[in-house]
């Protein structure tokens, strides 16, 4: 159905209105199609209420959406198993998907799916929670599962569905999961604008309370494990008294782990009290503040986080500052399209330590750095994301015209 300026009209199925990473990038992305004449509504999900379903409540969430969603031309999801049950399980999640999946194409809904994390037999693999022979187990059954409850959708469905993944490994890794090649597309992460501050770095310390001659490293986003915080930490202590620390995030509000706490702990063993600044979330303000006094920013994820993109390091490439980031699958297919950030390997103190003070001893190679980065952010704007997206959707739109097997590799250039 479309608007009586005969726009498109979107569904998103999404984390929304919290603090969250998908949920921002929903909320870039609608407002973006809004500025392309896209109208957007979004169906919010909560990974914790799938904690309290019974399976009917499953049922009756899974027939509101297909009826809401006959208010629209397609549907688009943001896809991460915890927004579809992964609480209950893994498998579970693939089923709760599928399942929503199958019911919008029964009534012949056109959707679009962002995977922002790798496909259900992939996640064992990457954090190798399991021990060899049952590690191989678990992953076949995840495949079967996968396969079965989601791929074979994607399979059936002619052109009525789209896989946009971040990255060109990621989009291997649903191939070999199943989902057919014609269907997937791939669309990086957007870019927020390029920052600019009416605060200097210098007044910009002053009022953080640091001294003039600080070297202020920043990890701005959600505090979790797979992150690289400790390893900042451990880095930190290596480094002469002038760098301070800023860890400008919180806990993930559904995070069960004692990782934040552990941060604190890290702290005190270090004797690091008076060189780190633990904000939790920031106001828009106090961020801008944050962002100003930065030297530069961090990214020490680590190898086996599983990441398919970061709206995290897109902030530190639009920051005006350089970046180093660990050599994750996810950064490195940034870094092969623009030598933007100074890499080292995940989970080396030394190596981290070495590219603080190569960066903080020469100005050139920082300028360079964040030209690149400036060139990548504007290149995969926010805008050019939105335009790609919409042409998507008319593929699925016009489902029976013919499949295309060309994969778009980027957003077309402003």
């Amino acid at each position: 159905m479309r608007n009586n300026a005969g726009g498109l009209r979107v569904l998103h199925l999404s984390s929304w209105g919290v603090p969250c990473g998908i949920a921002n990038y929903c909320r870039s992305l609608v407002e973006s199609l809004a500025e392309i004449g896209v109208e957007s509504d979004v169906y919010p999900l909560s990974m914790h209420e799938w904690a309290t379903y019974l399976p009917g409540d499953i049922g009756r969430l899974r027939d509101e959406i297909v009826t809401r969603a006959e208010l629209f031309d397609l549907v688009h999801v943001q896809h991460e198993h915890g927004l579809f049950g992964v609480v209950s399980g893994a498998r579970a999640a693939a089923r709760n998907y599928g399942a929503i999946l199958q019911g919008l194409l029964s009534r012949h809904k056109p959707v679009v799916t962002t995977f922002h994390t790798p496909p259900l037999d992939q996640l064992s693999k990457k954090r190798r929670r399991f021990p060899g022979a049952l590690r191989l187990l678990k992953n076949w059954s995840r495949a079967v599962t996968w396969k079965h409850q989601v791929a074979r959708h994607f399979q059936n469905s002619g052109d009525l569905t789209r896989a946009l993944v971040h990255s060109a490994i990621t989009r291997r890794a649903f191939a070999d999961s199943g989902i057919p090649i014609h269907a997937l597309r791939m669309v990086p992460i957007g870019c927020p604008p390029l920052r600019t501050s009416t605060v200097t770095p210098a007044l910009a310390k002053e009022r953080l309370g640091l001294p003039p001659q600080t070297q202020l490293v920043t990890l701005f986003g959600f505090v979790g494990r797979y992150k690289g915080h400790d390893l900042a930490l451990q880095a930190l202590q290596q480094l002469p008294g002038d760098f301070h620390l800023a860890i400008c995030g919180g806990s993930h509000p559904e995070a069960r782990d004692d990782f934040f706490a552990e941060v604190f702990r890290m702290i005190a063993r270090l004797g690091l009290e008076e060189r780190v600044k633990v904000t939790g979330w920031l106001s828009p303000e106090d961020a801008d503040l944050y962002y100003a006094a930065t030297d530069i920013c961090l990214a020490p994820y680590q190898p086996d986080c599983g990441l398919s993109g970061s709206g995290a390091i897109t902030w530190a490439l639009a920051s005006g500052r350089p970046t180093i980031a660990s050599k994750i699958d996810a950064f490195m297919a940034i870094q092969r399209e623009s030598p933007c950030m100074l890499m080292t390997t995940a989970g080396q103190t030394e190596e981290l330590v070495w590219a603080i003070r190569k960066i903080a001893d020469d100005r050139a190679l920082g300028r360079e750095l964040v030209a690149a980065a400036g060139e990548y952010c504007r290149r995969h704007s926010w805008k050019n994301v939105a335009l790609a997206t919409r042409d998507i959707y008319g593929e699925v739109l016009h489902a029976g015209t013919g499949r295309s097997t060309v994969v778009p590799a980027h957003p077309a250039a402003a």
